[in-house]
């Protein structure tokens, strides 16, 4: 799935939840917050606000009906020529002062800090509100993990990392934040984190979409690093019998397995018959034969052989 299609489908199953408007409020807040620009047009307050998630466009229209019984100009437009996507615009040119107010965002054009409007679970839906107006998110199947929320100021970045910090203890969440292209990103970076995100915001399936693809991905990279190690470690045992196997044909050759003990031989030929056997095999094959010898014990005979095969060399 591509990083913009999760996106959206995180944010439309936000959207397909039902919302009384004592949630309509802070989530209003939170998106005004982060999207609306303030115009004048012929002597009256205009708010605007826009977004290319269809479902976002008709959520925030049936909340500003609902809870200020107002009816907001709806429009759409496509971006570009060659991009099929498009931009919904919502404006209201009626009570747009009383909704700033009550949304604590702005008294005129003094800019506010909704702090009323976001004691008990309404910071929770003043982080939807955001994420609804700039959130995005990686799809889990990338192969980065990264959720972000952009704000306009370092002031709301800091006051969101504020509103966020308040599930902390119980969320394990560590927001932080950049200023890019005069804009301010507060971002996540690490798979837990964002799955508990997920979860804050009520986006559920998403949450155990996201959580799944990632376990299913983290297990796929960790039997690749096993297969890793196996064939390294694998490629190490070969080398290390082809060397055992030089060092007793040249002490076969030389001087004679008859003159090793009993012991020895019985490693000898086991090696000889299993060329590319660990050391851990050789000695349960030795065991079988009631020859008791342990890896090290083993490892030792063949120091021994690789040592002697040396002086023999030199003759």
């Amino acid at each position: 799935m591509k990083h913009g299609s999760f996106t959206q489908s995180v944010k439309e199953e936000i959207t397909s939840l039902e919302y009384s408007n004592e949630e309509y409020l802070p989530l209003l807040s939170g998106f005004i917050k982060t999207n609306g620009v303030l115009s004048i047009s012929s002597k009256k307050l205009i708010l605007s606000l826009q977004t290319e998630n269809a479902k976002v466009a008709k959520l925030i229209y049936k909340a500003l009906v609902s809870v200020f019984n107002v009816s907001p100009h709806f429009s759409y437009a496509r971006k570009m020529k060659l991009d099929k996507g498009v931009v919904y615009h919502l404006s209201l040119d009626e009570k747009v002062d009383e909704i700033l107010r009550v949304l604590q965002i702005a008294d005129g054009f003094e800019s506010l800090t909704p702090r009323e409007i976001l004691e008990d679970k309404g910071a929770r839906f003043f982080i939807c509100g955001v994420f609804l107006a700039s959130g995005s998110v990686n799809s889990p199947a990338s192969n980065n993990y990264h959720l972000q929320m952009i704000v306009s100021s370092e002031e709301d970045a800091k006051f969101l990392i504020r509103v966020l910090n308040r599930f902390k203890h119980e969320k394990n969440m560590d927001f932080k934040y950049i200023s890019r292209r005069n804009k301010y990103v507060v971002y996540l970076k690490k798979a837990d984190q964002i799955t508990v995100f997920l979860a804050l915001i009520n986006a559920s399936f998403a949450m155990l979409e996201f959580e799944n693809s990632r376990i299913e991905k983290d297990y796929i990279n960790s039997e690749n690093r096993y297969q890793i190690c196996y064939n390294a470690n694998f490629q190490k045992t070969i080398q290390k019998a082809n060397e055992q196997i030089e060092d007793i044909k040249i002490i076969d050759k030389k001087k004679g397995l008859i003159h090793l003990s009993e012991k020895e031989q019985k490693l000898a030929l086991a090696r000889l018959n299993n060329p590319e056997a660990p050391l851990s095999t050789l000695v349960e094959l030795l065991k079988e034969k009631n020859i008791e010898i342990s890896k090290s014990g083993a490892s030792r005979i063949f120091n021994k052989f690789h040592d002697l095969a040396i002086s023999l060399r030199l003759k």
